[in-house]
């Protein structure tokens, strides 16, 4: 809590809360399956549509997900349009992504981009289908943007 040092009665206004501080990086959480460790690429809220807070590419993540709150949204679009932008993540480093949203839009997305599964705009569901830890890398998960440097110069 800033400033508790020098205003001690704040930490009765904000029992429980805690204290935060920034973390260190994006790392992947470690995830065991059949005793082979898996790592797992989170992404919270606008970081699946920023490609350098996503902390997918390089760390070698062969699956992610994304858990977003789009009930800040003011239009019926804006679902749609970040939904759309979370796929570029899964097509750019080739991985399964399973997306969580409050009211937004659920959804599992392939490799390729397809949306395998997802459920309605405000709509309470429990999607189905496979995941799978994948051991592909795309151009981007290696050389990230190389191909954009590129394309500037020419």
């Amino acid at each position: 809590m800033p400033l508790r040092r020098f205003f001690p009665f704040i930490s009765k206004l904000v029992a429980g809360i805690g204290d935060f501080r920034s973390g260190t990086g994006y790392d992947p959480l470690l995830i065991y399956k059949n005793g082979d460790q898996q790592k797992l690429g989170v992404m919270i809220c606008y970081e699946g549509i920023l490609l350098k807070r996503a902390g997918l590419t390089g760390r070698g993540c062969r699956s992610a997900g994304e858990y977003t709150n789009d009930a800040w949204s003011e239009t019926p679009s804006a679902p749609y349009q970040h939904l759309s932008m979370t796929v570029f993540r899964s097509v750019e480093n080739r991985l399964y992504l399973v997306r969580a949203a409050n009211t937004g839009i659920s959804a599992i997305i392939d490799p390729t981009g397809k949306i395998v599964n997802r459920s309605g705009l405000f709509e309470k569901a429990a999607l189905q289908g496979t995941i799978r830890f994948m051991d592909m890398k795309s151009f981007y998960s290696i050389y990230g943007d190389l191909f954009v440097y590129g394309c500037m110069v020419v």
